[in-house]
Formats: structure tokens, C-alpha cells, sequence
């Protein structure tokens, strides 16, 4: 192999790799994941640079001085990638420690680099002059090369298999370019251990450089597209440009043998009416297959249709999905969306992605509500008169270039912000159109979504107010016994009638009662403490492992306590013993108790039971089943039980919101809910739920 290819591998390498690092950090200086990344492409080039160096030299003194400073680049590049992995996949706080011990074993590789126990010394070895030799601490840097990049792969790997959308792309192009980056670079080690082998794959560092690049351009990665997207269009633009009129000139001068000037003259005239329908076209052509910019609106507001239809009545997931959807279609740099507070009378916000003033709040009496409440317009807050020079100001900062109001019924429920396009490109006509088509089907979505939230409040805290009054009779019990208890004693010690009894009887009655006083206090706590448990507020689902027995339970415990349940009416069944599933404990009760309570309805006359089994399918799913023996039900309701609203019930008896909390409740939990029922023969659902461990 020719001896000229391992310098200008090394060469190719750093340049490479600085541009690839000076780029990434000019783009966004503040940012983590840049800023890692270019300390591990400048420790990549500065190594890279300096083994150019050391392969060009033509004593043995600068080898092995070039040799030394080469290293101090290489002693960096494993900690400074295993830095840049852990702020990729964002989890910088639980490696801290070591990322801070990786950089220390460096400093301390970095002192000894200058002394024989790293680099002894250099000497020819195949077809190199000055090939160096290990110190007796080089295994120890060995160790760490290797230790460092294989853990940081097995972190990418672990967050790929779990990433989704671009975040997935990102992370497998850094893992692979990475990955064969470093096998290439590996090779040079054998030689330094007497090992006959070439380091052949020295080239192949630049392929994390090109795998990078493609991220970068391809999936969006350390988000500097736009800045990729004008390189690109300028540079062909250049390239065109240059071209005209080298081709033009050379065309006067050979073939209509004229001079220099005409040439130009005619080079000129052909780029002026040229350049602006070819940056054009090197946009469009750059969006459709850089950054896929072009989308059919027909097609775009039917897709949005289709998501709101699988989006359950819930506010901020409603909310959430839609700009996780405009981030994913439109491509704007950022998004965001503020929902009307009752509460507070202003706009909160409730969902955004690369919003930057997350504490932005807007007043109901700012000039920009009263705007879009009377015109119900979209404004562009770059150009449009009406907002406050201000006003455009704050949300400049913020990055937004359009305000949509969410307009129900002329209510303004809320504002969808969009920050500029991605492609760099204004909003068309086209783009507002389509914009203020999908707020109106958006408005109604968060509207129902806020009403529904609304009632079911206001059935929980009725179904708390029910079991409130069940549980007068279940505290007045024990509280009536403590008092008879305490009131007794009083009197007879007021009477005179403990005088007669010795001083060890008196305090075994004062045991007696103090005793039953706490038994008594013991069942007020639990009590109190279940009901507690079931009116809490919602908060976000966390999975957990349940024991579903405790969760029945628990639940049968609140249901009678309200005297929902009549005693002796239930049955448990339970297959196998104990049966765990992977739900939100707090939630699983909460649809266990609608279901009971439902149940517990449906049944007349002494007859009447409910039956609760849990059993484990084949494939390891648990199935619980609430079985009644009630009334059952006809097809024609059971196709509508799930639906929000929906009851058969009297009016003022029912908000036919229960069975429809319970549906949406099990899809947050990642289940399935069935239910069967013949009129006449009882009614029973079956809740299937993930089972086993997390």
C-alpha cells in the first residue's frame, strides 16, 4: 500500500472533522449537546491533525515529539464522546459522576503522554520510519478507550430500541457512524504492540463525520437545518453562477471570437435573468429531499381530522398531540398552545415543544386577546398593525411568527402559536387558510374536552358526596362508642363510684378504655384514609406493579364505607394468588369502582349478586371481570356505553359520564375493556391489563 495514504487519511480527518465541530458549535454555542459535540470533533481533529504531522516527519525527535502531542488529542476523544452520548439521550444528571471521572483519568493520561511511561519511544515497524512503542501506562488508556466508547454504544442502543420519530433516526446514525468511526481508528493500535497489521481503516474516522452530517441534514439532529439548507442552496448557487459564466466566456472567445467584455455582458444578462428561478428551484428541490417542507393541504387537514378522532376527551392531551402534529407536518421552529384558565382569567400554557419562554402567560385584558376576540383572525406578529410594537417584540423573542385564536361558539378558549417555518420560507395564503381550517376543528376538540372535564369533576365529587354520606353511619359508629366510653367513666369517677376500687383496677379500666378508644380512632383513620385515596385529584398515570387484590379491596372497602355496595352481595373469585398487573394503581381503582358501583345498580331483590374474578391469560395479560346478574341491557345501549353523555337514567340521576371515564382511563393504562350482556341476563366487562413486571 502506498506510504502517502496514511498522512493525507490523517489530513482528511481533521479537516473533516473541525469543520463538522466549528459548524455544529457556531449554530448554537448555549446548546449542551453542541457544545459536547464539538469538544469531541475537535479532539478528533487536533489527533487527526497532528498524526498528519507525525507521518510527515523526517527524524525521529519530531516523530516522537508529534507523537506526544497526537496523543493529547487521542487521550480526549473517548471522554469527550461519552460526554456528547449522554447529553444526546439526555441523561446527564444520573452519568455526571462518570463523565467528570472519565475527563479526570484523562488529565492524568495527559501528564504522563509527555514522559516514556506513556510513549516510549519510535522506531520502524513495517513501512513506517517512526512507529511509536507503549509505555508500561498505555494499557491503562486502552482500557478506558475501549471501556468509554462500548458503554456510550450500549446507551445509544438502549435509547434507540425505546426513541421514536427522529429522536430513533438520530441516535441510530450516531451509533452506527460512531461505531465504524472508531473500529477504523482502532486499527492503528495493533502496531504499537509489534502486531503486523496495517492501520488501513484510518480513513474510516470520516464516516462518523458523513453519518453525522446525514443526521444533521436527514433527521434534524443539534437542529441546525435551516443554516445546513442555505449552505447547500448558496453553495449551488455559486457553483451555477461560476459555471454560466466560465462556459459563456469561453464560448465568445473560441467560437464567436470575441473579447473578454462581450462575454461578460452576455454572462451577466443570462445570471440575471437566471439566479432568482434557480435559488427557487434549489429550494424546492432542497425541502423535498432535505427537509420534506411541501405538504398537500387536502391531505394535511384530513390526517388532522383523522388524529383528533383517536385523541380521547382529554385537555392537554389534546393539546400536546396537536403540536406534536404540527411539529411533525408544518415543520415550524417552534409551537405552543394557551387554554383560557377560569381560575386565574388568563391564558396558561398547556402544551409546547421548542417553545422558549415556557412562564409566558397572556392577561384576558391584554390588547392581543381583545384583538383576536373581535376580528377571530390569525396575526402575524411581524407585520400586523393592530399588535403593539411591544407586543411584537416579547413574542418575537419568543420565536413567534403566527398567533391562531381557538375560537368555540365566539368564545376564544385559547391561542396556538407557531414560530417561522423551518425552510426559512414565509406563510402563504394557503398556509393561513389551511391553519384556520384545522383551529376551528381544534376549538370544538379542547372545547368538548373542557367540558368533559368539567362534568367529570362534578360526577367525582358527587360520587364523593354519596360515599360522604354513607360514611356518617360508618364514623358515627365508632366515634359514638369512644364517646359512651369516655362519658361513662367521667361520670362515675364525678359520682364517687370508683372511690371503693383499688389503684390497679382503676388503671386496667383506664387501659380497657383507652384501648377501645383506639381501636375505634384506628378504624376512623382507615376509613378516612380510603376515601381520601379515592377523591384525589388526578394527576399524570404512573405504571406501577399492582396487586390487583389490594386494588379490589381497597375499592370494596370505599363502596361499602358509602353503603354503595349491600353487604353480602359480592363474590371475589381469584384464579391464581396474588395476581400483579402494570397500571396506575390510583386509576385501576377508580375503574373498578365505576364498574362495581354500576353493577351494584343494575341488581334487584335478594337474588341479586356480583361476581369480581381475576384470572391470567395465556400470554401472561390479566383479566379481571365484573359480573352482574342484573337487568342486562340491549344492543342498542350497549353500543353506546362508552359514549360521553350518554345514560339511561332519569334526568338529574345521571351524567352518563362514568362508563365513558372508565373507557378512556383504561386506554391511558394501555388495556382493553369489553362488555357482554343480554337483557334479561346480567351484564359483564372484562378489563385486560398488562401483566407481570415492569
Amino acid at each position: 500500500m502506498d506510504y502517502f495514504y496514511f498522512p493525507l487519511s490523517g489530513l482528511i480527518n481533521a479537516i473533516t472533522s473541525i469543520l463538522l465541530g466549528v459548524f455544529v458549535l457556531s449554530r448554537n454555542v448555549k446548546t449542551p449537546t453542541n457544545r459536547s459535540f464539538a469538544y469531541f470533533a475537535f479532539s478528533v481533529g487536533f489527533w487527526s491533525y497532528f498524526y498528519f504531522l507525525w507521518l510527515i516527519s523526517t527524524t525521529a525527535n519530531t516523530a516522537l515529539l508529534w507523537c506526544r502531542v497526537l496523543m493529547a488529542g487521542a487521550i480526549f476523544i473517548p471522554p469527550t464522546f461519552f460526554h456528547f452520548c449522554i447529553n444526546l439521550i439526555d441523561k446527564r444528571r444520573k452519568h455526571i459522576r462518570a463523565i467528570v471521572y472519565s475527563y479526570f483519568a484523562s488529565v492524568i493520561f495527559l501528564i504522563l503522554d509527555f514522559t516514556p511511561l506513556y510513549v516510549k519511544n519510535v522506531k520502524p515497524r513495517m513501512i513506517f520510519p517512526y512507529w511509536p512503542s507503549a509505555g508500561v501506562t498505555y494499557v491503562f488508556y486502552l482500557i478506558m478507550f475501549i471501556g468509554l466508547t462500548f458503554y456510550a454504544h450500549v446507551l445509544l442502543f438502549r435509547e434507540y430500541r425505546v426513541a421514536s420519530g427522529f429522536k430513533r433516526n438520530q441516535i441510530l446514525y450516531v451509533f452506527l457512524g460512531t461505531a465504524i468511526g472508531f473500529i477504523g481508528g482502532a486499527t492503528n493500535y495493533p502496531l504499537w504492540y509489534d502486531v503486523n497489521i496495517l492501520p488501513i481503516g484510518n480513513i474510516l474516522v470520516s464516516v462518523y463525520v458523513a453519518s453525522i452530517a446525514y443526521a444533521i441534514i436527514r433527521h434534524h439532529l443539534m437542529d441546525i437545518e435551516v443554516v445546513v439548507k442555505k449552505t447547500v442552496v448558496f453553495a449551488s448557487l455559486f457553483v451555477i453562477v461560476y459555471g454560466i459564466f466560465v462556459s459563456i466566456t469561453l464560448l465568445t472567445q473560441e467560437m464567436l471570437a470575441g473579447g473578454r467584455l462581450l462575454g461578460l455582458a452576455i454572462s451577466s444578462l443570462v445570471i440575471i435573468f437566471t439566479v432568482r428561478p434557480m435559488e427557487i428551484l434549489l429550494v424546492r428541490v432542497t425541502d423535498k429531499y432535505l427537509f420534506q417542507k411541501r405538504y398537500n393541504y387536502k391531505y394535511l387537514i384530513k390526517e388532522f381530522m383523522d388524529e383528533l378522532k383517536t385523541m380521547v376527551l382529554n385537555m392537554n392531551g389534546i393539546a400536546q398531540s396537536t403540536v406534536d402534529f404540527f411539529m411533525s407536518s408544518i415543520r415550524p421552529t417552534s409551537a405552543a398552545i394557551f387554554i383560557h384558565n377560569k381560575f386565574t382569567n388568563r391564558y396558561d400554557l398547556v402544551a409546547s415543544s421548542e417553545f422558549k419562554n415556557k412562564g409566558y402567560k397572556v392577561e384576558t385584558n391584554s390588547q392581543l386577546i381583545k384583538i383576536l376576540s373581535q376580528t377571530g383572525k390569525i396575526i402575524r406578529t411581524d407585520s400586523d398593525e393592530l399588535v403593539s410594537a411591544q407586543e411584537q417584540d416579547r413574542l418575537k423573542v419568543m420565536g413567534t411568527e403566527l398567533i391562531i385564536p381557538l375560537l368555540a361558539q365566539k368564545e376564544l378558549i385559547g391561542l396556538l402559536c407557531l414560530g417561522k417555518k423551518k425552510s426559512d420560507e414565509d406563510y402563504t395564503e394557503d398556509d393561513i387558510g389551511t391553519l384556520s381550517d384545522l383551529s376551528g376543528a381544534l376549538s370544538i376538540s379542547l372545547k368538548n374536552a373542557q367540558l368533559f372535564d368539567e362534568r367529570a369533576d362534578a360526577e367525582k365529587r358527587a360520587l364523593v358526596g354519596t360515599i360522604a354520606t354513607g360514611i356518617n353511619h360508618e364514623v358515627g359508629n365508632p366515634l359514638n362508642i369512644i364517646t359512651i366510653k369516655l362519658e361513662t367513666f367521667r361520670i362515675l369517677a364525678r359520682e364517687g363510684m370508683m372511690d371503693h376500687k383499688s389503684k390497679d383496677e382503676i388503671m386496667a379500666e383506664v387501659s380497657d378504655i383507652t384501648k377501645v378508644c383506639l381501636d375505634n380512632v384506628q378504624r376512623i383513620s382507615e376509613i378516612t384514609k380510603q376515601v381520601s385515596e379515592f377523591a384525589k385529584p388526578d394527576r399524570k398515570i404512573v405504571f406501577d406493579k399492582v396487586n390487583i387484590g389490594e386494588a379490589i379491596d381497597e375499592t370494596m372497602a370505599v363502596l361499602k364505607h358509602g353503603m354503595i355496595l349491600p353487604a353480602g352481595k359480592i363474590e371475589k373469585k381469584f384464579m391464581c394468588d396474588p395476581v400483579y398487573a402494570v397500571a396506575d394503581k390510583g386509576q385501576l381503582k377508580q375503574i373498578l369502582f365505576n364498574l362495581i358501583k354500576n353493577a351494584s345498580h343494575a341488581i334487584t331483590g335478594e337474588k341479586g349478586k356480583i361476581v369480581v374474578s381475576v384470572d391470567k391469560n395465556d400470554n401472561g395479560e390479566i383479566a379481571i371481570k365484573v359480573i352482574d346478574n342484573g337487568c342486562g341491557m340491549p344492543k342498542e345501549v350497549r353500543d353506546k356505553l362508552f359514549t360521553p353523555f350518554f345514560t339511561t337514567k332519569d334526568p338529574g340521576k345521571g351524567t352518563g359520564l362514568g362508563l365513558a371515564l372508565v373507557k378512556i382511563m383504561v386506554d391511558r393504562n394501555d388495556g382493553r375493556i369489553k362488555v357482554e350482556s343480554q337483557e334479561g341476563q346480567g351484564t359483564t366487562f372484562t378489563l385486560v391489563f398488562k401483566g407481570g413486571l415492569l
